[in-house]
Parts: C-alpha cells; structure tokens; sequence
C-alpha cells in the first residue's frame, strides 16, 4: 500500500518518469529505452527502422512526446514515448525488446556523458546529493545511496525501468557486450513474429566506449561490490544465458 502510495506521488511529480516505451510505427516492435544501455549502432538501427516503415507520404507523423529532461533527440522521430501501462492498452500485441548493459559499465557512461570533466550538475540531482566535480567514486557512492523510486532514469535500475506488475515486459534483451549476436536473435524473431526483417546491425564505433571503460576500471572495490548489491536486480537480467525474455 505504502509503495503503491509513493508510486502515485511520484507520477505527479514526475509524469513522464516511467514513459521508456517507442513504439515503432508499422513494424508492430516496441523498444524499451533505458538510459545509457544501448550503443549508438543500436539508435541508428531504430532510426533507420522507424524511417523505412513509419508513416507514408501526406500521413503526419504522432505527435512528439516530452521527457522528463525536455525533447528526445531526433533520433526518436516518427516513435511515441509510453508508459508500459499505455504500451499495453495500445499495442498489446507488440514485440517488445530492450538493451540492456552491465550496471557499472552503466554507471561509467552516465558519470561521463552527464556529470564527469567539468559537466553541470542538473539542478534536480543536486538535491541528491551530487556536486560538481564529483570523482567516479564518489558519484558511485551517492548513486548506491539512492532507491529507485527517487532515481532519475539516467540511473534508475534496469530492471526496475523493464518490469511492470512483476513481469518483464521485453521478449528479447540485447545485451550490450553482446549486441551483434542478440540483434541477430532479434532479427530472426521480427521475421518470424512480424514478417519483417529489421537488417544488420549497423556497424558503428562509439569513441567514448574506451574512455568509458577505463572510468569503471577505476572503481574501488568496496563501492564495486556495494553497486553490486544495489544493482543486483540488473545483474541477474544480465546473467541470463539467452537474450529472450
């Protein structure tokens, strides 16, 4: 009840918080977005999706949906943004995937992308406790500090974002060590479920990946092994043997 409670609280304060589903036009796929997860080959291949089957000419595309941030990228074009509770009642029958990434490997690309070398502390994560100039260790410190429910999504767990009234609701996770081998899987079950063939996956080489890797290199063990414990959820998604949910 209490959890209930905070839940509806935090949907007022935050009304585009839980909003992590694109929904493909004409592909019958959706696409679990969760912050920092998917490579860039990966937001190519949907953009590229999107435009090869989205609406035809003179047909005006779905209004554009706000984040909690402001507008998404124009990589999201011609895709609306739902809550799983409206991706359900929408597109109930829907393939729905998702990327997922190793929790720490995570953490280094939000620190490096939104608050590591000189970046602006957002205002809303102030008071949570982040400052600028925050070492990795200390980031990592805070983030462990902090429940999901009072979690931006930029760090929020992965699970937390993809499951909804205890069910996971992608079929499939693209893992992101293991992208070009769970894509495939991806495809082959589009052309079976859908009829459809969503193509390779677009070669692509991010240059922030090795800086990435060498801020989670860095982590202390002990805050290691306390992210760990507070991402143990995502770390059993991770383990899974096969991509399909």
């Amino acid at each position: 009840m209490l959890r209930a409670i905070q839940n509806a609280v935090e949907r007022r304060r935050r009304p585009m918080h839980d909003h992590h589903y694109l929904a493909l036009s004409g592909t019958g796929l959706a696409y679990g977005r969760c912050p920092h997860s998917a490579t860039d080959s990966i937001r190519q291949a949907l953009r590229e999706l999107s435009a090869r089957h989205g609406p035809g000419p003179g047909v005006a595309p779905p209004l554009t949906t706000r984040y909690a941030t402001g507008t998404l990228s124009n990589w999201t074009d011609g895709m609306a943004l739902l809550s799983a509770r409206q991706l359900e009642r929408r597109h109930p029958d829907a393939l729905v995937f998702a990327a997922i990434r190793d929790p720490v490997m995570r953490l280094a690309a939000c620190y490096a992308r939104d608050y590591g070398a000189g970046r602006a502390v957002p205002p809303s994560a102030r008071f949570l406790g982040f400052r600028e100039g925050m070492s990795f260790d200390a980031f990592t410190a805070c983030v462990c500090g902090i429940p999901d429910r009072k979690s931006p999504n930029a760090f929020r767990s992965q699970a937390d974002i993809l499951f909804h009234k205890g069910k996971l609701l992608p079929r499939l996770l693209i893992r992101f060590e293991h992208r070009e081998a769970d894509w495939s899987a991806l495809r082959a079950l589009a052309q079976t479920a859908r009829g459809i063939d969503i193509g390779p996956l677009p070669p692509h080489e991010d240059s922030a990946e090795q800086r990435i890797a060498r801020i989670a290199a860095t982590l202390d063990p002990s805050l290691r092994k306390k992210a760990e414990q507070r991402y143990r959820d995502d770390y059993s998604l991770f383990a899974r043997e096969k991509p399909a949910g």
